[in-house]
């Protein structure tokens, strides 16, 4: 690892085996933070200004040393380094200008109050990285939580709290934590955390306190318990504890929500910037190969409705909750990932509120020793199920025995062609791809129009309604055609059809609609006798071209949300 010397301010490069002991440095970044190639050129620049005077530097008339030959050698190799192209200001790498910068002030301060505390080295991520190295971010990264665990004191510094005179030092730190920067986010939960001793300071850098000194405030801030602040011994808390500290912190880059958590769970991953949320998903997958506490399924999110379907997996840390500890039961029923998703194996009790739902338990506790459980729903019949009700979690009071059920459970869902749910509330149109070439299908109009979303191309189907029927307007070149939709929520159907009819204007009353629809729809169709023969397909022939437009109706997942896709050739867009 690298480390800047607080005497000189040059940058080492120790092995492991010969690594001096060290402070460092827990911040928030700003714009101006000092690179390690700026480091490097300022010890360059240095070094140059020093071996120019040593050799008589030119005097100005004034008789003042000119140090504008070293300086100007230190640009050039700016220039060489940092890929410097016509097309840009020269950058300013003065020693003055440099001193301006409020990351260069901190490198400063830092290494000064280092140097007071008796240490000869300090680590700060600003300028021990080499960023432009993707190998060496990668595993800086991975080592992180082993930097900060190792140091032999950490340096917090809150550069948006100046202290306040008027409140006791208790309530101050309290006001301090809950309201600075560095308590949100992401990357400063491990360094508050993994270091032996913590020190806090002020925006002026005056020393506001030791870690040990308010672990009472810090823990009621943060959720994070007390022997946790103490030793750090983190496998004494569950996956979901871990995860619900994280809850209300954020990173610039949503992959970082999830690398800033690989010390938290002893977790080593390649880093992929551009994945997105999928690396939370990723470092999820990655603790389930080395654990088998089941409390990781432990989440509920905010956005849910009747009709949305999950899988296992949390989308962010902001999903867990405080207080759910994990079963002391050692599993012996590991999970495996397969091409079917995840496979496990969980205790099942019937839903009492739904009987095409189970309740599985997850070994999982809340703090008033309540088993908790997850609503699991069947999706073909066998064996792949999906997690809805995710709003919440199922409290069990009297610790039921459940029957051991193996399920399969794909993170990105995969829903059968003849699911049916009532809880389906929306069709949505899309393109359908044939082989053949088929002219653009434009929308000229929809029944009810109050449930239809233009943007979104989706006809909502009103959650208390039994039967729903609804028109789709069509034209194709010059040829006008409809579609009739009907979904059947208590009889668990839907069918489509195709006609040419003439149809009442928009604005009509809904009863001239419904006797219209009344004459276009066959008995058979809105009550039949056999669900196999319903319509799920229809095609409509182009008079003169002998083209045909193929429709389909399939269930489907719209977003998080099982609902119907209608399928139309050439569909485009555009109204």
């Amino acid at each position: 690892m690298r480390l800047v010397n607080v005497e000189t301010l040059e940058i080492g490069f120790f092995h492991e085996n010969n690594v001096p002991e060290y402070a460092i440095l827990s911040h928030t970044w700003g714009d101006d933070e000092v690179s390690y190639q700026e480091m490097l050129w300022i010890n360059k620049m240095r070094t140059m200004v020093e071996f120019v005077s040593s050799q008589g530097s030119q005097a100005t008339q004034d008789g003042s040393r000119n140090d504008q030959p070293a300086f100007m050698l230190a640009t050039l190799e700016i220039m060489v380094r940092g890929n410097w192209n016509p097309g840009r200001a020269l950058p300013d790498t003065s020693e003055t200008a440099l001193m301006k910068r409020y990351g260069w002030a901190k490198i400063i301060k830092s290494a000064k109050e280092a140097k007071g505390l008796g240490y000869n080295h300090i680590w700060i991520d600003t300028c021990c990285i080499d960023k432009t190295s993707s190998a060496e971010l990668q595993e800086s990264i991975n080592s992180m939580y082993g930097y900060y665990q190792r140091a032999a004191v950490c340096l917090v510094y809150l550069n948006d709290i100046e202290r306040d005179g008027s409140q006791d030092l208790s309530d101050f730190f309290i006001h301090a934590y809950t309201t600075c920067r560095w308590a949100t986010r992401g990357w400063t939960l491990q360094e508050l955390i993994a270091p032996k001793a913590v020190r806090f300071y002020l925006k002026d850098w005056s020393y506001l306190g030791d870690k040990i000194d308010f672990l009472k405030e810090l823990s009621s801030s943060s959720g994070i318990p007390v022997f946790i602040l103490e030793n750090g011994d983190l496998h004494e808390v569950s996956i979901a504890g871990r995860m619900a500290w994280a809850r209300n912190r954020v990173t610039t880059r949503s992959e970082d929500l999830a690398y800033c958590l690989l010390g938290i769970f002893d977790i080593q991953m390649p880093l992929l910037y551009g994945e997105g949320d999928k690396a939370f998903i990723r470092l999820q997958e990655e603790i389930l190969k080395t654990t088998d506490d089941y409390s990781i399924f432990a989440w509920t999110t905010d956005k849910c409705e009747k009709s949305t379907y999950r899988g296992l997996l949390a989308r962010s840390p902001a999903e867990f909750i405080c207080g759910v500890d994990r079963e002391n039961v050692p599993s012996t029923l590991p999970i495996i990932p397969t091409p079917l998703g995840l496979r496990l194996q969980l205790e099942f009790l019937p839903d009492p509120l739904d009987r095409s739902r189970s309740l599985a338990m997850i070994r999982a506790t809340n703090d008033m020793n309540q088993r908790l459980a997850i609503r699991i729903k069947c999706l073909d019949g066998a064996d792949q199920c999906a997690r809805v009700d995710a709003g919440s979690l199922v409290e069990i009071d009297d610790w039921p025995t459940g029957q051991l059920r193996t399920i399969y459970v794909r993170q990105k869902l995969s829903i059968p062609q003849s699911f049916f749910t009532p809880e389906m509330e929306r069709i949505h149109l899309r393109r359908r791809h044939s082989a053949q070439w088929v002219p653009p299908v434009r929308v000229t109009g929809v029944y009810p129009p109050e449930q239809w979303d233009g943007e979104s191309f989706e006809l909502c189907i009103p959650e208390k309604i039994k039967e729903f029927l609804g028109v789709i307007k069509l034209r194709v070149e010059s040829t006008a055609f409809q579609i009739i939709l009907g979904f059947h929520r208590t009889s668990q159907y839907y069918w489509c059809k195709i006609v040419q009819r003439p149809w009442p204007a928009s604005d009509a009353p809904d009863k001239d609609w419904q006797t219209s629809l009344s004459n276009a729809v066959p008995p058979e169709l809105r009550k039949p006798m056999f669900k196999d023969e319903l319509q799920h397909e229809d095609m409509f022939i182009i008079a003169n071209s002998g083209i045909a437009i193929n429709i389909s109706m399939r269930a489907a997942m719209l977003g998080d949300n099982v609902g119907i896709q209608l399928l139309v050739d050439g569909l485009a867009k555009i109204r």
